[in-house]
């Protein structure tokens, strides 16, 4: 059990260093193996910033339609959550992502794990 903690430990923390450097496909990659291993509001989370990635895949492919209709799915899960999940401030989170989403920004968020 340990072993698969520290796993997932390991691909969440190379997911958030991808999805920083703007690599979010293989972001997306790291999460849902860490999705696919997890339950309740674990599996909440991971699926919520799977789906922000894949919304930034589509907002760098031009595709503003793409990007609205996978941020609007995250954001619904990020608004079940805690306002910090797994280290992240998910507020932060949504506020740069719907400030993207409404043209307010062009610069993507950044995920800084708080202890």
């Amino acid at each position: 059990m340990r072993e698969d903690t520290e796993h997932l430990e390991v691909a969440y923390r190379e997911g958030l260093r991808l999805f920083n450097a703007g690599h979010y496909w293989h972001a997306h990659e790291q999460w849902e193996y860490c999705w696919l291993r997890v339950e309740g509001e674990a599996a909440t989370f991971y699926k919520a910033i799977i789906q922000t990635a894949a919304a930034l895949v589509k907002w760098q492919q031009g595709n503003r339609r793409g990007l609205a209709l996978n941020w609007a799915k995250s954001r619904q899960r990020l608004l079940s959550l805690p306002r910090h999940y797994q280290g992240l401030d998910l507020v932060k989170l949504r506020q740069a992502m719907d400030a993207l989403d409404d043209g307010a920004s062009e610069a993507p968020p950044v995920l800084m794990v708080v202890q």
